[in-house]
Parts: structure tokens; C-alpha cells; sequence
């Protein structure tokens, strides 16, 4: 049962009312037939208030379930600009595919989970209407901004993050992953790869075009082991690296996947979603320092 919107909200509508009120949803992937049904569309989407946002006024966090992806065009997504014109929503930044952060001071939780639910039911509908491809399309709608987010210069998201010119730099491959039900971070250098929950470091938006700047942190390798044991993280040099296991994102689930053994067993997955970039900037310090042998999976 939805809880019932209190006086300072301002919601259209709950999600409850609209599982009763919708219909099935069908899948734009061609191998995808099953429909899909309200209920399991607001199973896929999670809201989360930020403390302290990544960005000023958008409180409001939003991750989308990699089955989201059935109900969208696999080329054009036009949830987040559906998004901003729903009632209460002010503005809509789109940090990756799924993950958007939001600006609705007005809504609950459970309203804004209805308003997503609203977006993906209108981009549903563009996606199965070969009409509405607009390429020239604004990214200002009618009641809110969508905005996506350019590339921040590192040195300008942290004094932890820094852009001088040093191999030895940690280098971020995604700033976002889930490992064992957690969000995490992961950076790369020549001397291994270390593993930290979400925000341990700061840093910016990763750069989403096909030639990124790669951002750097200031830390060095001995640090890096430090930050490890403080933040409860993974620190694991090459040399006790025994294989990586790296996994594309497929047509339905859009995330890469890597896994990382260790010599003496132990091993870590975690998947994340991102630039093919990103990917090989994982694959590439892995073949360089400990071989071809010990990779198996491309980007």
C-alpha cells in the first residue's frame, strides 16, 4: 500500500495508484516478448535521498534496474527528458544511463518513484512510435532541465583528485560499481588495483566520450593500501593477482562485469556501468603489468 502524500508534498501521484491504473508494458527488444507488468516496473526503480548531493539542490537519487533496459529504444533513452516534465520535478541531471539525480523538493520518495515510472511508460511508447525520433530535440522541457553532465576537470571536483602527468597516478574506472550489495569505487595504477565504497574519494563525473580524460588521484600505492584498510576497502597489488575475469554489458544488462582472483583464492567481482574506455583502462594496466595470459574477456 502506498503511503499517502502528507501536506508538504506535492505528488501527482503514488505508485501504487499507478500499478492499479496502468497497463503491461511491452519490451522493445526483439528476442523479448513477455510484457511487462507495473508491478515489476517499480520493482526496477530505487530512490534514495543524498545527505550531502554530488549535485547542489538534487537530493533526490535515482537507480534504474538493468531490466529498465527492455522497455527503452536501445539507442535513444528519452526517460530523463520525460522525466523533467513530470509535475513537482524541478531538474533532472543524467550521471550514466541509469542513474539520474534529481531535483523534486515537493515529492516523496514514492511520488517521485511514480514519476520515473510515468518517464519509462512515455519513453516506452516514443520508442515503439518511429515518429517520434527527433534528433533535434531540446534538452529544456516544459516543467524542468535535463542536463547532461559534461565531463567535471578533476582538479576542480577535489583537492584529492589532481591532473598532474604521472603514470603512477591511480586513474578512476568508474566511480559507481556494486560489489556484494555495495556501491564502490575503482582505481587502477601500475601497481594494482584498489577497491573503495562510493565517495571515499572525490572526484567528478567520468568523462563519457570515446577519447576520456582519465581522471587521476594524488595518492601513491602505499596510500592506496592505507585507504584500503581505513575504508574497510581492497587494495590488491598485481603481484597477487592471479587472473581478472572482464565481462561486456549485453542487449538487456547494460553493466560490465570483472572479476578479480587472487593467487591464493580470494577473489571480488563488481559490476558497474560505463564507457568502453573505462573498460579497457582496467584491461589495459592488468595486461600490461601481469600479462595477456592472466586476462580472460575484451572490452
Amino acid at each position: 500500500m502506498a503511503r499517502r502524500r502528507k501536506n508538504h508534498h506535492a505528488c501527482g501521484i503514488h505508485t501504487q495508484d499507478l500499478v492499479e491504473r496502468l497497463g503491461s508494458l511491452r519490451p522493445c527488444i526483439d528476442e523479448e516478448e513477455t510484457p511487462v507488468e507495473p508491478a515489476e516496473l517499480a520493482d526496477w526503480i530505487f530512490v534514495e535521498a543524498e545527505v550531502e548531493p554530488a549535485i547542489a539542490e538534487h537530493g533526490w537519487r535515482v537507480d534504474l534496474g538493468d531490466e529498465v533496459g527492455l522497455l527503452v529504444h536501445p539507442d535513444r533513452d528519452d526517460t530523463a527528458d520525460s522525466l523533467s516534465e513530470q509535475v513537482g520535478v524541478r531538474s533532472v541531471i543524467q550521471l550514466d544511463r541509469e542513474v539520474l539525480v534529481v531535483k523534486a523538493p515537493s515529492l516523496c520518495a514514492d511520488g517521485l518513484r511514480a514519476a520515473v515510472m510515468q518517464a519509462i511508460v512515455t519513453a516506452n511508447g516514443k520508442a515503439h512510435d518511429p515518429s517520434s525520433t527527433d534528433p533535434s530535440r531540446s534538452s529544456v522541457a516544459r516543467r524542468g532541465h535535463r542536463t547532461q553532465i559534461d565531463p567535471t576537470p578533476a582538479e576542480q571536483a577535489s583537492e584529492t583528485v589532481t591532473s598532474v602527468d604521472d603514470d603512477h597516478a591511480p586513474r578512476l574506472v568508474t566511480g559507481d560499481a556494486r560489489c556484494e550489495g555495495h556501491r564502490v569505487q575503482v582505481w587502477v595504477n601500475q601497481d594494482g588495483i584498489l577497491i573503495l565504497p562510493a565517495q571515499a574519494v572525490p572526484h567528478g563525473p567520468l568523462d563519457p566520450s570515446d577519447n576520456p580524460r582519465f581522471q587521476r588521484a594524488a595518492f601513491n600505492s602505499a596510500q592506496a593500501f592505507t585507504l584500503a584498510e581505513q575504508h574497510a576497502g581492497r587494495w590488491v597489488p598485481y603481484r597477487y593477482l592471479g587472473r581478472l575475469r572482464l565481462r561486456r554489458p549485453g542487449p538487456v544488462r547494460r553493466r560490465w562485469e570483472a572479476t578479480i582472483i587472487e593467487r591464493g583464492g580470494a577473489s571480488v567481482s563488481f559490476s558497474w556501468r560505463g564507457t568502453r574506455p573505462h573498460a579497457m583502462l582496467l584491461w589495459a594496466y592488468v595486461v600490461g603489468q601481469c600479462g595477456l595470459e592472466q586476462v580472460d574477456g575484451l572490452p
